[in-house]
Protein backbone atom coordinates (compact mmCIF):
# COMPACT_ATOMS: atom_id res chain seq x y z
CA UNK A 1 0.00 0.00 0.00
CA UNK A 2 0.86 3.24 -0.90
CA UNK A 3 1.73 5.90 2.20
CA UNK A 4 0.21 9.26 1.47
CA UNK A 5 2.41 12.23 1.48
CA UNK A 6 2.36 14.42 4.18
CA UNK A 7 3.78 17.62 4.30
CA UNK A 8 3.74 20.69 6.43
CA UNK A 9 5.12 24.04 5.96
CA UNK A 10 6.46 26.69 8.73
CA UNK A 11 7.58 30.05 8.06
CA UNK A 12 10.77 31.22 9.86
CA UNK A 13 10.76 34.61 8.12
CA UNK A 14 9.08 36.78 5.88
CA UNK A 15 10.79 35.37 3.09
CA UNK A 16 12.11 31.65 4.72
CA UNK A 17 9.63 28.52 4.33
CA UNK A 18 10.83 25.15 6.08
CA UNK A 19 8.89 22.15 4.41
CA UNK A 20 8.99 18.83 6.15
CA UNK A 21 7.45 15.95 3.69
CA UNK A 22 6.35 12.05 4.92
CA UNK A 23 5.60 9.19 3.02
CA UNK A 24 6.01 8.51 -0.76
CA UNK A 25 6.75 11.22 -2.72
CA UNK A 26 5.11 10.29 -6.33
CA UNK A 27 3.18 11.74 -9.02
CA UNK A 28 -0.17 11.80 -7.34
CA UNK A 29 -2.29 14.20 -6.08
CA UNK A 30 -0.61 14.68 -2.76
CA UNK A 31 2.28 15.29 -4.59
CA UNK A 32 1.29 18.02 -6.67
CA UNK A 33 -0.30 19.82 -3.82
CA UNK A 34 3.02 19.68 -2.22
CA UNK A 35 4.93 20.91 -5.24
CA UNK A 36 1.81 23.79 -5.96
CA UNK A 37 1.89 24.97 -2.21
CA UNK A 38 5.57 25.54 -2.51
CA UNK A 39 5.09 27.43 -5.76
CA UNK A 40 2.55 29.38 -4.91
CA UNK A 41 4.64 30.55 -1.07
CA UNK A 42 7.55 31.38 -3.74
CA UNK A 43 5.04 33.22 -6.22
CA UNK A 44 4.24 35.14 -3.07
CA UNK A 45 7.88 36.07 -1.89
CA UNK A 46 9.19 32.92 -0.45
CA UNK A 47 12.84 33.38 -1.50
CA UNK A 48 14.35 30.72 1.08
CA UNK A 49 13.29 26.96 0.87
CA UNK A 50 14.11 23.85 2.79
CA UNK A 51 12.53 20.79 2.41
CA UNK A 52 13.35 17.96 4.68
CA UNK A 53 13.01 14.65 3.40
CA UNK A 54 14.10 12.85 6.47
CA UNK A 55 10.43 11.21 6.68
CA UNK A 56 10.08 10.38 2.95
CA UNK A 57 10.00 6.52 2.39
CA UNK A 58 10.14 6.30 -1.21
CA UNK A 59 9.83 8.43 -4.62
CA UNK A 60 9.03 8.18 -7.88
CA UNK A 61 10.38 9.85 -11.54
CA UNK A 62 7.49 12.22 -10.92
CA UNK A 63 8.52 12.70 -7.60
CA UNK A 64 11.71 13.61 -8.60
CA UNK A 65 9.98 15.76 -10.90
CA UNK A 66 8.28 17.71 -8.11
CA UNK A 67 11.76 18.82 -6.91
CA UNK A 68 13.07 19.92 -9.99
CA UNK A 69 9.65 21.92 -10.53
CA UNK A 70 9.99 23.57 -7.31
CA UNK A 71 13.75 24.03 -7.41
CA UNK A 72 13.56 25.78 -10.58
CA UNK A 73 10.68 27.86 -9.32
CA UNK A 74 12.67 29.05 -6.50
CA UNK A 75 15.80 29.68 -9.07
CA UNK A 76 13.41 31.65 -11.53
CA UNK A 77 12.00 33.73 -8.32
CA UNK A 78 15.62 34.71 -7.28
CA UNK A 79 15.35 32.79 -4.74
CA UNK A 80 17.04 28.83 -3.27
CA UNK A 81 16.09 25.91 -2.46
CA UNK A 82 18.20 23.29 -0.38
CA UNK A 83 17.04 19.58 0.61
CA UNK A 84 17.76 18.32 3.93
CA UNK A 85 18.06 15.05 5.79
CA UNK A 86 18.23 12.57 2.76
CA UNK A 87 17.48 9.12 3.86
CA UNK A 88 20.08 7.13 2.27
CA UNK A 89 17.54 5.18 0.18
CA UNK A 90 16.59 8.50 -1.53
CA UNK A 91 19.52 10.26 -1.81
CA UNK A 92 21.23 7.35 -3.62
CA UNK A 93 18.01 7.40 -6.46
CA UNK A 94 19.07 11.22 -6.46
CA UNK A 95 22.11 10.87 -7.08
CA UNK A 96 21.68 8.50 -9.79
CA UNK A 97 19.53 10.88 -11.44
CA UNK A 98 22.05 13.60 -11.05
CA UNK A 99 19.56 15.75 -9.28
CA UNK A 100 22.30 16.22 -6.73
CA UNK A 101 24.46 18.12 -8.71
CA UNK A 102 21.75 20.79 -9.71
CA UNK A 103 20.25 21.11 -5.83
CA UNK A 104 22.19 21.76 -3.33
CA UNK A 105 21.80 19.66 -0.18
CA UNK A 106 22.33 19.40 3.67
CA UNK A 107 22.79 16.84 6.30
CA UNK A 108 20.44 18.53 8.43
CA UNK A 109 17.73 21.39 8.39
CA UNK A 110 19.90 23.19 10.27
CA UNK A 111 22.59 23.25 7.65
CA UNK A 112 20.49 23.57 5.55
CA UNK A 113 19.40 27.07 6.79
CA UNK A 114 23.33 28.07 7.60
CA UNK A 115 23.92 27.68 3.73
CA UNK A 116 20.35 29.82 2.66
CA UNK A 117 21.38 32.49 4.76
CA UNK A 118 25.25 32.93 3.12
CA UNK A 119 23.43 33.07 -0.16
CA UNK A 120 23.04 36.51 -2.09
CA UNK A 121 19.78 36.14 -2.99
CA UNK A 122 17.37 38.18 -5.17
CA UNK A 123 14.35 40.14 -2.84
CA UNK A 124 11.01 39.42 -3.94
CA UNK A 125 9.32 42.55 -6.33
Amino acid sequence: MKKKLEFTATQRDDHTWIYKASGHLYGLNDGYKFQDDVRDRVAAGARKVVVDLSAVDRIDSSGIGILVTIMWSASNAGGGLILAALPERIEHLLSMAMLLDHIDHADTVEEAMAKLDAMDLEPST
